[in-house]
């Protein structure tokens, strides 16, 4: 059985600050984390956003992270060197806020939107060199540095056998296992969870069909989640398991937050439980 502390929402899902709250409240034998989703207009003032965050979350006593902003950003991009600025900017900014909130870890992106035409081994390096120097001022500020795998088919900057890699070769870099994209790139999760090992602070949670990006509730795609529980309930390292949903409402997140946490009386993978 996963442990109480270990589960923790998205405010991806619910882009409701308020709702958020009573999420997170409503059930405080489960000990919810919170993963703050760093887009939508209470963003576009860092200051106030954090402000604002604190004033929500001031009573909150369970996990914290941040996820940095990716859209209109990308950190290898190869033929705009202003736009790779522009990005690791806000990353070290988002850096400085995650401090600030009092989070565990910071989740980025490596690439977004990346054409398929692009010099494999130069972007590599670049986004590994920017990688490098964010994971340091990460840790100088207190704050871990979790990259994400992302993108999908040749648009994959890292593969599998890449990503679990880059991880370990970085100083105080660790990684987020994005369950949804791994599936969609027919990654071999269970093997990248045991080669990750120490360096997985977190799963990002979400089903899918296997073709396409989704976010749908656990249980309405093609994952087998069963296969990943039974390696998380047996391995030395226990992740956070942070519900990525689009668009799910907040019954329903707290109910799979109820079964991730152990709590439910079946050890099946809801379809709507």
């Amino acid at each position: 059985m996963f442990t109480p502390g270990q589960v923790a929402v998205s405010t991806m899902a619910l882009n409701n600050p308020p709702e958020l709250v009573r999420l997170v409240t409503a059930a405080p034998e489960l000990r919810l984390g919170v993963e703050l989703f760093a887009e939508g207009p209470e963003w576009e003032d860092w200051e106030r956003a954090v402000g604002l965050v604190r004033t929500l979350l001031r009573d909150h006593q369970g996990r914290r992270s941040l996820h940095a902003p990716f859209y209109d950003l990308n950190l290898a991009s190869e033929r705009y060197s202003s736009l790779r600025s522009l990005t690791k900017a806000v990353l070290e900014r988002s850096v400085l806020a995650a401090a600030e909130l009092d989070c565990e870890y910071l989740v980025v992106h490596p690439c977004s939107g990346t054409s398929y035409l692009f010099s494999r081994s130069a972007t590599q390096r670049l986004v590994k060199e920017a990688l490098g120097e964010l994971a340091e001022k990460a840790r100088s500020s207190g704050v871990r540095l979790a990259v994400e795998n992302v993108g999908y088919g040749p648009t994959q900057l890292f593969d599998a056998g890449e990503f679990v890699r880059l991880v370990r070769e970085i100083p105080h870099l660790y990684a987020v296992l994005d369950v949804g994209h791994a599936f969609v790139n027919r990654w071999d999760m269970p093997e990248v969870l045991v080669q990750l090992g120490d360096r997985l602070l977190a799963l990002h949670l979400h089903d899918n069909h296997g073709q396409v990006d989704e976010h749908l509730p656990i249980g309405q795609g093609a994952i087998d989640f069963g296969l990943l529980w039974s390696v998380l309930e047996t391995s030395l390292w226990q992740p956070a398991l942070v519900l990525e949903y689009h668009r799910a409402s907040a019954p329903e997140v707290l109910a799979h937050a109820r079964y991730l946490s152990g709590l439910a009386a079946e050890r099946v993978t809801p379809a709507g439980v």
